[in-house]
């Protein structure tokens, strides 16, 4: 199960993404009509995928993913559009991670595209996580600072995830607030059913 964020200006376009993306992966799609509705959807609720047509009312699907990406959103975003042109896609993969699907096409192309997608992100994910590792076991002045950069990276990743709580728990023991670092622990075991931490790594199912 993925939870997927649609953005179109044509409702019939939003009907038929939000119906093939549920018969490939079983979910239930929300959906936005453009870009503000999506930027303030995003804001409060987080997805594993946000797919997106170039040519929108008010602001455009570049401009849309941009303004994301400066609210430390980093979710994939899948770029479905009939007139993106090279320029398009070279601005938009500055924020990655991004692919691009041409209209039209078929629902074995859509899932696979979500699938890489959704590997990439957890290929980054696990990057994320020795970067971060690393860091805060270092004893070099500044690294924690970009510990927590990476971690927070890492909550807009795979929120559902207890891997960042982990860390961030870490991280706040490391500077002395022992009180919040065992929210962050609390969280992560609630999010964590098998107390199995992070070294573990975690899964994402893209079937």
């Amino acid at each position: 199960m993925i939870d997927v964020l649609v953005v179109d200006d044509e409702k019939h376009v939003r009907n038929l993404l939000s119906k093939m993306i549920s018969n490939a992966f079983e979910c239930t799609p929300r959906e936005a009509q453009n870009a503000e509705d999506a930027l303030k959807i995003s804001e409060k609720e987080k997805f594993d995928l946000i797919t997106t047509d170039i040519k929108l009312e008010g602001i455009d699907g570049i401009e849309f993913i941009r303004r994301l990406r400066l609210r430390g959103i980093f979710t994939p975003v899948l770029i479905i559009s009939a007139y993106a042109t090279p320029d398009d896609i070279a601005s938009a993969c500055r924020f990655a991670p991004i692919d691009y699907l041409s209209k039209p096409f078929t629902q074995d192309e859509l899932k696979k595209k979500i699938k890489g997608l959704l590997e990439y992100r957890k290929g980054s994910f696990e990057r994320y996580l020795r970067e971060a590792e690393g860091f805060i076991h270092s004893n070099v002045p500044g690294d924690l600072d970009k510990a927590e950069q990476i971690v927070r990276i890492m909550f807009s990743i795979m929120p559902s995830s207890p891997t960042p709580h982990y860390l961030m728990g870490e991280i706040l023991e490391k500077r002395g607030n022992e009180e919040l670092a065992e929210l962050h622990r609390k969280a992560a075991k609630a999010l964590d059913v098998n107390e199995r931490g992070y070294n573990r790594g975690d899964e994402i199912e893209t079937d």
